[in-house]
């Protein structure tokens, strides 16, 4: 993921990154629409933090893909503890409608602090649904159940098909997602 948007992009991390993401939103923008009980009205990508200048080379990668109207959001030039959970990291540079649903999209999810974050501005911003798409996650094998999933993530080839917010085949379209968002719930309460 560092290659990609290194101050020299590696053509080929970059060719991945932008294939992943095609793939994600072309077949899987609707799951988070049916999964929220309303169609995605905006989108967004997490700039780094603290801010930098210059484009976000994510934002670059998804302009002609996402679904629904461009929110920003500008990171705070300063972050003594840059993957907490804290509203202060970004500013949404929108008022937002009570009907708004903003897919938030990140390149990598360390802890979780950055895309939190991120949405919580943007919640504060009006939104009154946030999904997330992050395209890849950092994991260290320190742990025995990351040891374990790793090894058996390394036995199974890429589903281009596997929802990216069930991890399963994708809701219903002709349902109301209440079927699939409890199904995410009990998943959720297995494993936390």
């Amino acid at each position: 993921m560092r290659g990609y948007k290194a101050p020299r992009p590696v053509a080929e991390h970059r060719q991945v990154v932008g294939l992943l993401l095609r793939v994600a939103l072309s077949g899987h923008a609707t799951c988070a629409a049916i999964l929220a009980g309303r169609p995605v009205t905006h989108w967004a990508t997490v700039p780094s933090l603290p801010a930098r200048p210059g484009e976000h080379p994510l934002r670059r990668l998804v302009l002609a893909h996402a679904p629904g109207t461009e929110v920003t959001l500008q990171a705070a030039a300063r972050a003594d503890q840059p993957r907490a959970v804290n509203v202060g990291h970004f500013t949404c540079g929108h008022s937002l409608d009570a009907t708004a649903h903003v897919l938030l999209i990140d390149d990598t999810w360390t802890s979780g602090g950055h895309a939190q974050s991120a949405a919580l501005a943007l919640r504060q911003a009006g939104a009154a649904r946030v999904s997330a798409l992050i395209v890849a996650r950092w994991l260290t094998d320190d742990y025995q159940d990351t040891r374990q999933f790793l090894a058996d993530l390394g036995k199974r080839d890429y589903d281009p098909a596997m929802c990216p917010w069930t991890s399963a085949r994708c809701p219903d379209p002709a349902g109301d997602g209440r079927q699939a968002r409890a199904t995410l719930d009990e998943t959720a309460n297995r494993s936390g």
